[in-house]
């Protein structure tokens, strides 16, 4: 497993070098923006093709690009248009993070940066990509994560996403509405950690109001139609991880090493959408349902069955997640099973996915 050597190498980074998400997607970053009075729903408007990207074929960054959008276009959530000034703004945080830790001036992952460091760029992601170019009144998220050594360029942009992909307010980020993204990567030899990749969120449609330091406007960007169900993991995925990756702000503080997370969510795109559930299960092949949690924003407990509220209240509208309570079992075909409504609407998933080998 890839992620073991990491958590083994950085048992006393366990805290610190936990995942920081983007806005409304945990770390300590403020929450997406959710004002009075937003536009009307945009349900339907997803982007179904994207120019291709200029980065360098062969590199960590056109890889990651390639795969993210395969997997929100598998989601059906949307593609991301690359965008070169994000792609400046991402790079200099990468190296920043990167050339920081592996000097101890930091000890994990953060939005944030100190002008006294080397290769500061600027304090949030928001001021970073406004100092590369970014009009004053989009909004900027930001997610970021590190690892091991990898195999080559393919390797280290799936150990990215993966590591972002494998958790609650970070998978949520990476398939939300936002219709941009710029990539950075670092990578060098000898000092932990060996990479670093920073993800540059951009959103500038149906926005109000002005952007935060590190947030996306919920209503905004690209939006599911109204009666679609987007699901990870992805129907038929196969070599799906065991366990959650930790990530900072942790959604659940008690449990020592929660399983992989399942994630359904729909369209929310106008106050007071929500999406309650009245069943949710994880069932594996010979038939054992997985001892879990279903988690809910705080607005979804009324009208839901068997579930509890997102401790750190980052949960965007439209969103259910069910975590395993332990690590899953490895080489194992899931079904999973949902029920519930979209403002009162019934709607139900049964899909399946299997584990990889360890």
């Amino acid at each position: 497993m890839k992620k073991k050597p990491y958590a083994i190498a950085a048992l006393s980074f366990a805290a610190a070098l936990a995942l920081t998400a983007c806005g409304g997607g945990g770390g300590s970053s403020t929450s997406s923006a959710t004002p009075s009075t937003p536009p009307a729903s945009t349900g339907g408007n997803l982007q179904t093709s994207a120019a291709p990207a200029t980065y360098t074929a062969g590199t960590m960054q056109a890889q990651a690009f390639s795969q993210l959008n395969t997997y929100r276009s598998s989601m059906g959530v949307g593609l991301l248009a690359q965008d070169a000034t994000l792609d400046t703004s991402a790079q200099a945080h990468a190296l920043y993070l990167n050339t920081n830790i592996g000097t101890g001036a930091i000890t994990g992952l953060s939005h944030n940066e100190l002008s006294s460091l080397p290769n500061y760029y600027g304090d949030t992601p928001l001021s970073r990509a406004q100092k590369a170019g970014a009009p004053a009144t989009e909004f900027i998220g930001e997610d970021v994560a590190g690892g091991i050594p990898q195999a080559d360029a393919a390797s280290y942009a799936k150990n990215c996403l993966s590591r972002l992909l494998d958790t609650v307010y970070h998978l949520q980020d990476l398939t939300n509405s936002a219709e941009k993204v710029g990539i950075g990567f670092t990578q060098n030899s000898g000092t932990y950690v060996d990479y670093t990749c920073s993800l540059d969120f951009g959103e500038t449609t149906n926005v109000v109001g002005a952007p935060q330091a590190n947030g996306l406007y919920i209503y905004g960007g690209q939006q599911m139609p109204t009666d679609a169900v987007a699901v990870s993991p992805l129907l038929n995925d196969t070599g799906v991880e065991l366990a959650m990756t930790p990530e900072t702000t942790n959604p659940a503080p008690d449990l020592t090493n929660p399983g992989r997370p399942v994630m359904v969510r729909v369209n929310a795109a106008s106050p007071g959408d929500v999406l309650t559930v009245s069943s949710f299960t994880l069932t594996a092949a010979n038939g054992t349902q997985v001892a879990a949690r279903i988690i809910v924003p705080s607005a979804a407990l009324t009208g839901s069955t068997g579930t509890t509220a997102d401790v750190n209240n980052k949960f965007y509208p439209g969103v259910a997640i069910l975590l395993p309570l332990a690590p899953l079992s490895a080489n194992t075909t899931y079904t999973v099973s949902f029920s519930g409504a979209r403002d009162g609407k019934s709607l139900s998933k049964t899909w399946n996915f299997t584990t990889g080998a360890s």
